[in-house]
């Protein structure tokens, strides 16, 4: 065994037990310990099992120095005695190991004064490797970063949810996982509305990773201001759509066209029905100018004229092209496609996504999704709002209903979120596993609370307190729930923070600069003195 940690004291559970140590030996917060050779009732028979708990809290008490003392008091003591300090803590019981290295919690309790030492990390090893050899390494426990940790690809068979707030580092962990899912045979596509993903192909330093020839990144041509040119993220492909392969819905989604304007949706109706061929939404402009002057009828000719001025706002979106991407270049095994929709408005990227989706959703329902297809879905709250969105998008029907029924035909999500108190309940209660990271708004811990079943109170009231890059894995994806501390990502990160202190010191140079060649001009300009 590792180092003695002290010894069961007080009454015992099997749920949890109370132990004494001492300012040199004790174990923080969040340790493993075990107790070895516990008594487990197993029908008539009596085991001996090894069982693993988990430091819940850590307690100092002194007999003397109480806190009904008052300053002098206190201060008379402890010049004139040693006071000795007593150091408790409480463990919650995780469990033990059978001979097939399933986890059972034990229905007998230890005794006190049994001792109780640091878990080996051997044991730890066993715990929490679920699948040996075809795991995804995610980084260490929290406490003990030698004990690796991998999760289950089998864990996303019902879904896996990533929630934690701004900055707790769910891009990094993400970004780790597809890593090393996609050498295990994985199709991916990953729906990417910040440009947190468009850097899989290119290791920190700027080489070419491993899976760089098994990712493809797509951009809407056109779009400026990206953080990261083409060049930055190893070259990209084109995504366009094909305008005159949009249905009428489609098209009045898109361009935010109520149901309710009745005469509007009838007049771009009535408008695609003249235009064959190839065409884009300036041609629906011109044949919905024509009718608002040649149509007889007033309201006919006001609903085409209002009808043109919203096509008309589509016509400056860049993402119109000739042709779409085929869904078999993004159904390929091995293969991850990155759509990077930054930049784009809110409802080109809403159709984009709802494209996807059905795309692949009709492609499972017919037989023809030969591999299991992993889908990230990043902001998915924007996506699939809860109830305070007045109404559901195709795009949210999509959405829910492969979190429903997708993993029957092998659509798997992974869902990816800040913001769990405002997505659509219908999707965050069908993802059965979740790596939740640091939380601290109430109304979103309260979602977390109400869609998580594998989240303890111990563990929830945890969440507030987890430093960047630590998260609580709870579901199918590892034998019970763990804490980690996430760490070895290749690929570069696309969601980093922005250094504030290094852009301000830029600007600084550059305002600087800029007032050093205003005052060289200045001079230059002035006309000397013949004096």
């Amino acid at each position: 065994m590792e180092r003695k940690a002290g010894y069961v004291v007080g009454e015992v559970d099997t749920g949890s037990f109370i132990f004494v140590s001492d300012l040199d030996t004790y174990p923080p917060r969040h340790e493993y310990l075990v107790i070895p050779q516990v008594r487990e009732r197993v029908g008539d028979e009596i085991k001996h099992v090894d069982v693993l708990a988990q430091v819940d809290k850590i307690s100092n008490y002194s007999d003397i120095l109480g806190q009904g003392l008052s300053l002098d008091e206190l201060e008379a003591l402890i010049s004139r005695y040693t006071a000795t300090t007593k150091v408790y803590g409480t463990a919650k019981v995780l469990g033990y190991l059978n001979n097939r290295d399933e986890v059972l919690m034990p229905r007998s309790a230890a005794v006190p004064g049994q001792e109780v030492f640091v878990a080996p990390s051997e044991l730890l090893i066993r715990f929490f490797t679920k699948n040996k050899g075809r795991g995804i390494p995610v980084g260490g426990l929290i406490t003990r970063d030698e004990v690796r940790v991998q999760i289950d690809p089998n864990g996303f068979r019902k879904h896996v949810a990533v929630i934690a707030q701004t900055g707790a580092g769910k891009s990094y962990l993400v970004g780790l996982i597809l890593e090393n899912l996609l050498p295990l045979g994985a199709t991916v596509i990953v729906l990417d509305p910040n440009s947190d993903y468009v850097k899989m192909k290119r290791t920190g330093d700027d080489q070419p990773t491993e899976i760089a020839d098994d990712v493809v990144i797509y951009r809407p041509p056109g779009i400026k201001g990206r953080r990261y040119s083409d060049e930055d993220i190893g070259g990209t492909d084109s995504y366009t759509i094909d305008f005159s392969k949009l249905t009428d819905n489609q098209i009045l989604e898109v361009a935010g066209i109520s149901s309710g304007w009745v005469n509007i949706r009838a007049a771009i109706t009535d408008a695609l029905k003249g235009l064959e061929g190839i065409y884009g939404p300036k041609q629906l402009v011109d044949r919905l100018n024509q009718m608002a002057i040649a149509e007889e009828d007033s309201k006919k000719r006001e609903a085409a004229g209002s009808a043109a001025n919203y096509i008309r706002r589509l016509v400056s979106y860049s993402v119109w092209g000739s042709q779409n991407i085929p869904i078999d270049d993004l159904v390929k095994p091995k293969h991850m496609s990155v759509i990077d929709l930054a930049g784009l408005q809110r409802n080109v990227s809403q159709y984009i996504v709802q494209k996807t989706l059905d795309d692949v959703w009709n492609l499972a329902v017919t037989g023809g999704l030969q591999f299991p297809i992993f889908v990230v879905l990043e902001e998915a709250h924007n996506f699939a709002p809860g109830m305070q969105s007045m109404s559901r998008s195709s795009c949210q029907e999509i959405i829910e209903k492969i979190a429903a029924e997708g993993r029957k035909f092998g659509i798997f999500l992974l869902v990816v979120t800040q913001r769990p108190g405002k997505i659509s309940s219908n999707v965050l209660s069908q993802c059965n596993s979740q790596i939740i990271m640091r939380l601290t708004n109430p109304e979103d811990m309260s979602a977390v609370r109400r869609s998580s079943e594998g989240l303890s109170e111990d563990l929830f009231n945890d969440l507030p307190g987890l430093n960047k890059g630590e998260a609580v894995v709870v579901g199918e994806l590892t034998k019970i729930p763990t804490m980690i501390k996430i760490s070895g990502r290749t690929s570069g990160e696309g969601g980093n923070d922005i250094d504030l202190d290094e852009a301000l010191s830029r600007a600084l140079e550059e305002y600087n600069r800029n007032k050093k060649l205003e005052l060289e001009k200045a001079e230059i300009k002035e006309p000397k003195s013949r004096w």
